[in-house]
């Protein structure tokens, strides 16, 4: 009788075994968790954090610490915050420090607008080195308030600061715009809108194509969502525009303008306890707007602190607050209006009472960074979310229309022999390499995550025939394995009490990509299982060559 040499082959069992281990560990997706981390926890430190990235994708958050009324920077040593931390306290001369807004400039150097409450000052850092080190920073008093509850910064085309300051009971806000990068001189321009209300709070600033800032802010007296369009850099005719009317709507908001210009901006509904997204019509906001409560939870109180970013495809990213289970939540929205309930929305710490004061910002993966206070322990904490859900796609989130979403022409368009299935309604063929999507197609196309009813099976395949027409991926998912997508960070920073902390700057980014060629777990992070089958399989058949027929006896 014929007899394997596998018997004979040393050490067979433990490469079974390794086999099995390596597929397991590859579809559990463990080499890819979510980090938190805890970088500063000398005394009560975290509040009002505004953060951005640097050019390796290192945290940079500015932040108060309440037990010696300092300002602080941390400048994390990596993409977690887990080594080589830098934490310095660039102003200690009195109380000071509340309420900051961060960007960085162009060499890396963060740029901060800060309250001064010893001196009744708005004062604007410019740091001199990425660390804020040495003590030799610039620091310029920009405004006298005699209280202050508020700042939104923002960085010109010449590198000048553009700032928003609000003062409780003044009723107006103050938008400053330097002339020279350091807020030097004492010169700069200074206006003074919306003096109607008897306050105005939170602001959010953005500068748009024309370097004119556009500002989000509640209305107090009203209890309605503000938007004003300057007529000029430094805010001369401004038109003011109640936006959201209905109920006590406004606080914390975060503002950002989508490719069009058109002013996207996520806040808190204080009647009814929800996050609100509005996704103005024109940049005006004065037709066609859209509004929306994405985060169906109606037994819980959430949006406050609310903090935003729009992807590469324009959909917005939120880190947010949930005051009834007290956690952090991410909303990764399928669509630009965050409409049709498709949104991915996912607890990222629940770990005591946690997620006030959020900044967010997306790394060059597309994957979100958060700065946030830890209330239970008063720490700052650093969230890397590199397992969040991106959205899914829904029935009513389908591809743009053939014109703009379709196949690449072909003589045939039909698959190769050796396309593989994919699992679902119609079990159609998948499209082949040569087949992919045309580049800058339809939105969905470019964001959404498969679905795992729709990962490639490792054996199932469908013979082609002349008539076989592939049809497109029911999740609109991407080309699998194509490269990220670019996507912008802005990192807004939302104070609870009324700061609003806008950081700006680009880095490329996209939605998650596993880079594997493969298809998405559910949770747009682990492989597929048929990945980690494949692994295992590709060492059976490596033990498996060694086979042979013994001979005859």
């Amino acid at each position: 009788m014929l007899r394997s040499s596998a018997s004979r082959i040393p050490g067979l069992p433990v490469l079974a075994f390794a086999a099995v281990l390596v597929a397991l560990l590859i579809a559990a997706g463990l080499a890819s968790a979510s980090t938190t981390s805890s970088p500063d926890t000398a005394g009560d430190v975290g509040q009002y954090s505004s953060m951005a990235l640097d050019a390796s994708g290192h945290p940079v958050v500015a932040y108060y610490d309440v037990t010696n009324g300092d300002l602080k920077v941390l400048h994390c040593g990596s993409a977690d915050c887990a080594t080589g931390n830098s934490i310095t306290a660039p102003d200690t001369g009195g109380d000071v420090g509340s309420h900051p807004s961060m960007v960085l400039d162009s060499g890396g150097f963060p740029v901060i607008s800060y309250h001064d409450s010893t001196n009744n000052a708005a004062k604007l850092m410019h740091c001199n080195d990425a660390n804020c080190a040495g003590n030799d920073e610039s620091i310029s008093g920009v405004v006298m308030l005699d209280t202050f509850n508020a700042s939104s910064l923002k960085l010109d085309a010449s590198g000048y600061p553009a700032i928003v300051f609000t003062e409780p009971g003044f009723g107006g806000l103050f938008v400053v715009h330097c002339n020279d990068a350091n807020c030097a001189g004492n010169d700069e321009t200074t206006e003074i809108t919306d003096l109607g209300g008897a306050e105005s709070d939170f602001p959010s600033l953005a500068l748009d194509s024309g370097g004119f800032p556009v500002i989000a802010y509640y209305d107090a007296t009203s209890g309605d969502l503000m938007l004003t369009k300057c007529g000029s850099s430094w805010c001369s005719f401004p038109t003011l525009r109640h936006v959201d009317t209905v109920g006590d709507v406004g606080l914390y908001p975060s503002l950002a303008l989508d490719g069009s210009g058109f002013p996207v901006v996520s806040y808190y509904d204080s009647s009814n306890g929800d996050l609100k997204v509005l996704h103005c019509g024109n940049a005006a906001c004065t037709a066609g707007n859209s509004f929306t409560a994405p985060d169906p939870d109606p037994d819980s109180d959430v949006g406050k602190y609310s903090s935003m970013v729009l992807d590469a495809s324009g959909y917005p990213v939120i880190s947010y607050y949930d005051a009834t289970s007290l956690d952090l939540k991410l909303m990764h929205c399928d669509d630009a209006d965050c409409a049709g309930g498709g949104e991915s929305i996912t607890v990222a710490d629940s770990t005591g009472d946690v997620g006030l004061y959020t900044s967010l910002a997306l790394d060059a993966g597309g994957f979100p960074v958060a700065s946030y206070y830890d209330n239970t322990n008063g720490d700052l904490k650093v969230l890397h979310c590199t397992d969040c859900a991106a959205p899914t796609a829904t029935a009513t989130d389908t591809p743009v229309p053939a014109a703009t979403n379709t196949a690449v022409p072909g003589a045939t368009n039909t698959p190769a022999p050796t396309n593989t299935a994919v699992p679902g309604a119609t079990n159609t063929p998948a499209p082949t390499a040569t087949n992919t999507h045309v580049p800058g197609g339809g939105a969905h196309a470019d964001t959404a995550t498969p679905a795992a009813t729709l990962t490639p099976a490792a054996t199932a395949t469908l013979p082609a025939t002349a008539t076989s027409t592939p049809a497109p991926d029911a999740s609109g998912a991407p080309t699998l394995g194509e490269p990220p997508l670019a996507g912008g960070v802005r990192g807004d920073e939302i104070p609870g009490g009324g700061v609003r902390g806008d950081s700006v700057g680009r880095a490329a980014g996209g939605l998650p990509n596993t880079g594997t060629g493969q298809g998405a777990a559910p949770d747009g992070n682990a492989p597929a299982l048929p990945l980690a089958l494949l692994f295992a399989g590709a060492i059976a058949m490596g033990v498996g060559i060694r086979l042979r027929p013994a001979r005859r006896r």
